[in-house]
Protein backbone atom coordinates (compact mmCIF):
# COMPACT_ATOMS: atom_id res chain seq x y z
CA UNK A 1 0.00 0.00 0.00
CA UNK A 2 1.76 3.13 -1.17
CA UNK A 3 -0.84 5.72 -2.13
CA UNK A 4 -3.69 5.42 0.40
CA UNK A 5 -4.69 8.56 2.26
CA UNK A 6 -5.26 8.23 6.01
CA UNK A 7 -8.63 9.92 5.62
CA UNK A 8 -12.24 9.10 6.38
CA UNK A 9 -12.85 6.68 3.52
CA UNK A 10 -9.61 4.73 3.91
CA UNK A 11 -10.09 4.48 7.66
CA UNK A 12 -13.53 3.01 7.05
CA UNK A 13 -12.04 0.43 4.71
CA UNK A 14 -9.40 -0.46 7.28
CA UNK A 15 -12.09 -1.31 9.80
CA UNK A 16 -12.81 -4.48 7.89
CA UNK A 17 -9.27 -5.83 8.30
CA UNK A 18 -8.89 -8.44 11.05
CA UNK A 19 -6.12 -6.56 12.85
CA UNK A 20 -8.39 -3.60 13.61
CA UNK A 21 -10.98 -5.40 15.73
CA UNK A 22 -9.81 -6.15 19.27
CA UNK A 23 -10.21 -9.85 20.11
CA UNK A 24 -11.00 -11.19 23.56
CA UNK A 25 -7.63 -12.03 25.08
CA UNK A 26 -9.09 -14.90 27.09
CA UNK A 27 -10.05 -16.57 23.81
CA UNK A 28 -6.66 -16.16 22.13
CA UNK A 29 -3.77 -18.63 22.16
CA UNK A 30 -0.79 -17.37 24.15
CA UNK A 31 2.37 -16.92 22.10
CA UNK A 32 4.69 -16.47 25.03
CA UNK A 33 4.21 -17.29 28.70
CA UNK A 34 6.48 -16.26 31.53
CA UNK A 35 5.08 -17.38 34.84
CA UNK A 36 6.18 -15.93 38.16
CA UNK A 37 9.98 -15.71 38.13
CA UNK A 38 11.84 -17.21 41.07
CA UNK A 39 14.19 -14.44 42.13
CA UNK A 40 17.32 -14.86 44.21
CA UNK A 41 16.91 -14.01 47.94
CA UNK A 42 18.18 -10.42 47.64
CA UNK A 43 15.93 -9.65 44.66
CA UNK A 44 12.94 -11.35 46.31
CA UNK A 45 13.34 -9.22 49.42
CA UNK A 46 13.38 -6.10 47.24
CA UNK A 47 10.25 -7.26 45.36
CA UNK A 48 8.35 -7.69 48.64
CA UNK A 49 9.48 -4.29 49.91
CA UNK A 50 8.45 -2.65 46.63
CA UNK A 51 4.95 -4.16 46.91
CA UNK A 52 4.61 -2.62 50.36
CA UNK A 53 5.82 0.78 49.12
CA UNK A 54 3.48 0.80 46.11
CA UNK A 55 0.54 -0.09 48.37
CA UNK A 56 1.42 2.65 50.86
CA UNK A 57 1.93 5.34 48.22
CA UNK A 58 -1.22 4.56 46.21
CA UNK A 59 -3.46 4.25 49.26
CA UNK A 60 -2.19 7.56 50.59
CA UNK A 61 -3.37 9.24 47.39
CA UNK A 62 0.13 10.56 46.67
CA UNK A 63 0.21 12.57 43.40
CA UNK A 64 2.91 10.32 41.97
CA UNK A 65 3.05 11.61 38.41
CA UNK A 66 3.08 15.27 39.39
CA UNK A 67 5.89 14.74 41.90
CA UNK A 68 7.83 12.41 39.62
CA UNK A 69 6.69 12.67 35.96
CA UNK A 70 7.10 9.40 34.07
CA UNK A 71 6.60 7.12 37.09
CA UNK A 72 3.42 5.03 37.17
CA UNK A 73 2.27 2.79 40.04
CA UNK A 74 -0.54 0.21 39.92
CA UNK A 75 -2.23 -1.51 42.86
CA UNK A 76 -5.38 -3.24 41.60
CA UNK A 77 -7.63 -5.47 43.71
CA UNK A 78 -10.25 -6.49 41.12
CA UNK A 79 -10.01 -8.17 37.69
CA UNK A 80 -9.62 -5.63 34.92
CA UNK A 81 -9.63 -5.63 31.12
CA UNK A 82 -8.58 -2.63 29.01
CA UNK A 83 -9.46 -3.16 25.33
CA UNK A 84 -7.53 -0.22 23.90
CA UNK A 85 -4.56 1.66 25.29
CA UNK A 86 -1.08 2.72 24.24
CA UNK A 87 2.03 1.26 25.76
CA UNK A 88 4.82 3.83 25.64
CA UNK A 89 8.61 3.69 25.70
CA UNK A 90 9.15 2.38 29.23
CA UNK A 91 10.67 -0.13 31.61
CA UNK A 92 8.39 -1.80 34.14
CA UNK A 93 8.25 -4.44 36.85
CA UNK A 94 5.42 -6.85 37.65
CA UNK A 95 5.73 -7.17 41.41
CA UNK A 96 2.69 -9.41 41.98
CA UNK A 97 -0.03 -10.98 39.85
CA UNK A 98 -0.41 -12.00 36.22
CA UNK A 99 -1.02 -9.88 33.13
CA UNK A 100 -2.15 -10.99 29.66
CA UNK A 101 -1.24 -8.58 26.89
CA UNK A 102 -1.80 -8.29 23.14
CA UNK A 103 1.04 -6.33 21.57
CA UNK A 104 2.75 -6.48 18.21
CA UNK A 105 0.29 -9.13 17.01
CA UNK A 106 1.35 -11.54 19.78
CA UNK A 107 -0.27 -12.50 23.07
CA UNK A 108 1.99 -12.54 26.13
CA UNK A 109 1.24 -13.72 29.64
CA UNK A 110 3.70 -12.91 32.36
CA UNK A 111 3.79 -12.96 36.13
CA UNK A 112 5.49 -11.50 39.17
CA UNK A 113 9.19 -10.84 39.03
CA UNK A 114 9.10 -9.92 35.34
CA UNK A 115 10.84 -6.89 33.87
CA UNK A 116 9.10 -5.49 30.79
CA UNK A 117 10.61 -3.12 28.25
CA UNK A 118 8.50 -1.47 25.53
CA UNK A 119 10.63 0.35 22.97
CA UNK A 120 8.02 2.37 21.04
CA UNK A 121 4.46 3.66 21.48
CA UNK A 122 2.21 0.71 20.63
CA UNK A 123 -1.58 0.18 20.53
CA UNK A 124 -2.44 -2.72 22.78
CA UNK A 125 -5.02 -4.32 25.06
CA UNK A 126 -4.57 -6.21 28.30
CA UNK A 127 -6.25 -8.20 31.06
CA UNK A 128 -5.28 -8.70 34.69
CA UNK A 129 -5.74 -12.37 35.58
CA UNK A 130 -6.97 -13.88 38.89
CA UNK A 131 -6.98 -10.58 40.77
CA UNK A 132 -8.75 -10.28 44.13
CA UNK A 133 -8.36 -8.17 47.30
CA UNK A 134 -6.23 -10.84 48.96
CA UNK A 135 -4.04 -11.14 45.84
CA UNK A 136 -3.84 -7.71 44.17
CA UNK A 137 -2.00 -6.96 40.97
CA UNK A 138 0.99 -4.71 41.70
CA UNK A 139 3.32 -3.09 39.19
CA UNK A 140 5.40 -0.02 38.52
CA UNK A 141 6.93 1.49 35.42
CA UNK A 142 9.00 4.44 34.30
CA UNK A 143 8.67 6.23 30.96
CA UNK A 144 12.11 6.28 29.34
CA UNK A 145 13.60 9.35 27.69
CA UNK A 146 14.72 8.84 24.05
CA UNK A 147 17.47 11.45 24.41
CA UNK A 148 18.98 9.67 27.42
CA UNK A 149 18.93 6.33 25.60
CA UNK A 150 20.51 7.91 22.52
CA UNK A 151 23.23 9.47 24.67
CA UNK A 152 24.20 6.11 26.16
CA UNK A 153 24.04 4.38 22.78
CA UNK A 154 26.22 7.03 21.11
CA UNK A 155 29.03 5.99 23.45
CA UNK A 156 28.82 2.31 22.46
CA UNK A 157 30.91 0.58 19.82
CA UNK A 158 28.12 -1.90 19.01
CA UNK A 159 26.40 -1.83 15.64
CA UNK A 160 22.71 -0.95 15.56
CA UNK A 161 20.43 -3.95 16.10
CA UNK A 162 18.40 -5.34 13.19
CA UNK A 163 15.70 -6.60 15.55
CA UNK A 164 12.07 -5.65 14.89
CA UNK A 165 10.96 -6.67 18.39
CA UNK A 166 9.43 -3.78 20.31
CA UNK A 167 8.56 -5.63 23.53
CA UNK A 168 10.66 -7.85 25.76
CA UNK A 169 10.15 -9.66 29.07
CA UNK A 170 13.09 -10.81 31.18
CA UNK A 171 14.42 -11.25 34.71
CA UNK A 172 15.30 -7.88 36.29
CA UNK A 173 18.75 -7.09 37.58
CA UNK A 174 18.99 -6.62 41.35
CA UNK A 175 20.39 -3.15 40.66
CA UNK A 176 17.17 -2.17 38.87
CA UNK A 177 15.05 -3.26 41.82
CA UNK A 178 17.35 -1.28 44.11
CA UNK A 179 17.02 1.86 41.97
CA UNK A 180 13.23 1.63 41.99
CA UNK A 181 13.16 1.12 45.75
CA UNK A 182 15.36 4.18 46.26
CA UNK A 183 13.09 6.12 43.91
CA UNK A 184 9.95 5.19 45.89
CA UNK A 185 11.64 5.99 49.20
CA UNK A 186 11.98 9.59 48.00
CA UNK A 187 8.21 10.01 48.41
CA UNK A 188 8.89 10.02 52.16
CA UNK A 189 11.02 13.14 51.57
CA UNK A 190 9.54 14.83 48.50
CA UNK A 191 11.79 17.86 48.94
CA UNK A 192 14.70 15.61 47.88
CA UNK A 193 13.12 14.35 44.66
CA UNK A 194 14.42 17.17 42.46
CA UNK A 195 18.06 16.67 43.48
CA UNK A 196 18.25 12.88 43.96
CA UNK A 197 15.79 11.33 41.48
CA UNK A 198 17.68 12.27 38.26
CA UNK A 199 20.68 10.10 39.17
CA UNK A 200 18.47 7.09 39.84
CA UNK A 201 16.44 7.65 36.68
CA UNK A 202 19.60 7.86 34.60
CA UNK A 203 20.78 4.54 36.04
CA UNK A 204 17.39 2.96 35.25
CA UNK A 205 17.95 3.94 31.60
CA UNK A 206 21.39 2.37 31.63
CA UNK A 207 20.11 -0.88 33.18
CA UNK A 208 17.25 -1.09 30.65
CA UNK A 209 19.91 -1.11 27.91
CA UNK A 210 22.16 -3.60 29.70
CA UNK A 211 19.97 -6.70 29.59
CA UNK A 212 18.41 -8.69 26.77
CA UNK A 213 15.93 -5.85 26.25
CA UNK A 214 18.79 -3.67 25.07
CA UNK A 215 18.46 -5.19 21.59
CA UNK A 216 14.94 -3.89 21.01
CA UNK A 217 15.99 -0.46 22.30
CA UNK A 218 19.09 -0.34 20.09
CA UNK A 219 16.94 -1.11 17.05
CA UNK A 220 15.08 2.17 17.53
CA UNK A 221 17.48 4.53 19.32
CA UNK A 222 21.03 3.65 18.22
CA UNK A 223 22.68 6.02 15.70
CA UNK A 224 21.99 4.85 12.15
CA UNK A 225 19.32 2.29 13.11
CA UNK A 226 16.48 1.78 10.61
CA UNK A 227 14.09 1.92 13.53
CA UNK A 228 15.04 5.55 14.16
CA UNK A 229 13.37 6.46 10.87
CA UNK A 230 10.22 4.52 11.73
CA UNK A 231 10.18 6.15 15.16
CA UNK A 232 10.20 9.56 13.48
CA UNK A 233 7.06 8.63 11.51
CA UNK A 234 5.38 7.25 14.64
CA UNK A 235 6.13 10.46 16.50
CA UNK A 236 4.59 12.47 13.65
CA UNK A 237 1.44 10.34 13.76
CA UNK A 238 1.16 10.72 17.54
CA UNK A 239 1.43 14.51 17.26
CA UNK A 240 -0.72 14.92 14.13
CA UNK A 241 -3.25 12.09 14.34
CA UNK A 242 -6.10 14.44 13.36
CA UNK A 243 -4.55 15.19 9.97
CA UNK A 244 -5.04 13.19 6.74
CA UNK A 245 -1.65 12.08 5.42
CA UNK A 246 -0.36 10.10 2.46
CA UNK A 247 1.90 7.13 3.09
CA UNK A 248 4.35 8.79 0.68
CA UNK A 249 4.52 11.75 3.04
CA UNK A 250 5.43 9.52 5.98
CA UNK A 251 7.93 7.60 3.85
CA UNK A 252 9.56 10.87 2.83
CA UNK A 253 9.75 11.89 6.47
CA UNK A 254 11.50 8.59 7.21
CA UNK A 255 13.81 8.92 4.20
CA UNK A 256 12.58 5.66 2.63
CA UNK A 257 10.83 4.47 -0.50
CA UNK A 258 7.10 4.02 0.24
CA UNK A 259 7.13 0.22 -0.12
CA UNK A 260 10.24 -0.10 2.09
CA UNK A 261 8.75 2.23 4.68
CA UNK A 262 5.46 0.34 4.75
CA UNK A 263 7.28 -2.98 5.23
CA UNK A 264 9.44 -1.72 8.10
CA UNK A 265 6.56 0.15 9.78
CA UNK A 266 4.46 -3.00 9.87
CA UNK A 267 7.41 -5.14 11.00
CA UNK A 268 7.91 -2.90 14.03
CA UNK A 269 4.29 -2.18 14.94
CA UNK A 270 2.26 -5.04 13.37
CA UNK A 271 0.02 -2.31 11.92
CA UNK A 272 0.03 -0.49 8.61
CA UNK A 273 0.40 3.29 9.03
CA UNK A 274 -3.33 3.59 8.26
CA UNK A 275 -4.31 1.06 10.92
CA UNK A 276 -1.96 2.65 13.47
CA UNK A 277 -3.53 6.08 13.01
CA UNK A 278 -7.01 4.59 13.20
CA UNK A 279 -6.26 2.97 16.58
CA UNK A 280 -4.67 6.19 17.77
CA UNK A 281 -7.66 8.31 16.76
CA UNK A 282 -10.10 6.01 18.52
CA UNK A 283 -7.90 5.86 21.63
CA UNK A 284 -7.72 9.67 21.75
CA UNK A 285 -11.48 9.88 21.26
CA UNK A 286 -12.02 7.56 24.20
CA UNK A 287 -9.72 9.71 26.37
CA UNK A 288 -11.59 12.84 25.22
CA UNK A 289 -14.89 11.33 26.36
CA UNK A 290 -13.45 10.01 29.64
CA UNK A 291 -12.21 13.51 30.47
CA UNK A 292 -15.73 14.82 29.86
CA UNK A 293 -14.60 17.36 27.27
CA UNK A 294 -17.67 16.96 25.06
CA UNK A 295 -20.23 14.62 23.56
CA UNK A 296 -19.70 11.83 21.02
CA UNK A 297 -19.99 14.13 18.00
CA UNK A 298 -17.45 16.52 19.51
CA UNK A 299 -15.07 13.61 20.10
CA UNK A 300 -15.38 12.52 16.48
CA UNK A 301 -14.48 15.96 15.13
CA UNK A 302 -11.74 16.46 17.74
CA UNK A 303 -9.78 13.42 16.52
CA UNK A 304 -10.15 14.16 12.80
CA UNK A 305 -13.37 12.45 11.68
CA UNK A 306 -15.64 14.37 9.32
CA UNK A 307 -18.60 12.04 9.87
CA UNK A 308 -19.83 11.20 13.41
CA UNK A 309 -21.74 8.28 11.90
CA UNK A 310 -18.52 6.77 10.53
CA UNK A 311 -16.83 7.40 13.87
CA UNK A 312 -19.59 5.52 15.70
CA UNK A 313 -19.28 2.56 13.33
CA UNK A 314 -15.50 2.41 13.65
CA UNK A 315 -15.63 2.79 17.42
CA UNK A 316 -18.19 0.01 17.85
CA UNK A 317 -16.26 -2.26 15.48
CA UNK A 318 -13.11 -1.82 17.55
CA UNK A 319 -14.54 -1.85 21.06
CA UNK A 320 -17.67 -3.94 20.59
CA UNK A 321 -19.89 -1.18 22.02
CA UNK A 322 -21.02 2.32 21.14
CA UNK A 323 -18.88 5.22 22.45
CA UNK A 324 -21.46 6.09 25.12
CA UNK A 325 -21.74 2.58 26.52
CA UNK A 326 -18.01 1.89 26.27
CA UNK A 327 -17.01 5.06 28.09
CA UNK A 328 -19.65 4.57 30.77
CA UNK A 329 -18.30 1.08 31.49
CA UNK A 330 -14.69 2.28 31.44
CA UNK A 331 -15.43 5.21 33.76
CA UNK A 332 -17.24 2.88 36.17
CA UNK A 333 -14.23 0.54 36.20
CA UNK A 334 -11.86 3.46 36.88
CA UNK A 335 -14.02 4.67 39.77
CA UNK A 336 -14.09 1.18 41.27
CA UNK A 337 -10.33 0.84 40.95
CA UNK A 338 -9.79 4.24 42.58
CA UNK A 339 -12.16 3.34 45.42
CA UNK A 340 -10.13 0.24 46.32
CA UNK A 341 -6.82 2.12 46.59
Amino acid sequence: MTTDKLNESSLAAAADTPSCAIPRLSEMPIDRTMQAIELDPAAELLRVRLIDRVRTITRAGTPVESLMPGLHLSYVEKPAAVPNCFYVLSVGLILQGTKRLLIGGKTYQYGSGSMIVTSVDMPTSYELVDVRPSQPFVSLSYRLNPATLAEFLSEEDQAASNSHEVFNVERPAVELLEDFERLLRLFERPEQIKSRAPMLIRDIHYLALSGASGECLRALYAPGAVGQRIRKAIRWLRENFREPVAVEQLADLAGMAPTTFHRHFKAFTSFSPLQYQKRLRLYEAQQFLLRGEGDVNSAAYAVGYQSPQQFNRDYKHLFGATPGKSVKARRSALYEAAATN
